[in-house]
This record gives structure tokens, sequence and C-alpha cells, in this order.
């Protein structure tokens, strides 16, 4: 197996990799606006930055 196949074979595996993670990230927000409604998710999100900052 060269090495330029190789990359490629994990570039590709990388790639993929990442477009799963937004698709997952997607369901599990899309899910909890569905289960807690907007108001509740923003609410959530504002509270986590004010306790960030």
């Amino acid at each position: 197996m060269s090495i330029t196949l190789l990359l490629s074979v994990i570039a590709l595996v990388a790639v993929l990799g990442v477009v799963a993670a937004i698709f997952v990230g997607g369901a599990v927000y899309v899910r909890r606006v569905r289960r807690d409604g907007t108001d509740s998710v923003l609410a959530g999100a504002r509270k986590r930055r004010e306790l960030r900052d």
C-alpha cells in the first residue's frame, strides 16, 4: 500500500467523520428543540454562556 493511498484514505475518513459529527449534532439539537421547545433551549444556552463568562 503506497503512502499516497494511505493518506487519501485517512483524509477521506477524517472528512466523513466531520460530516457525521455535523449530522449527529444537528439531530441532537433538533431532538432537544422538539422535546423542550425553542425558548427553553435558548434560555439554557444563555445560562451556560453567562456561567462561562
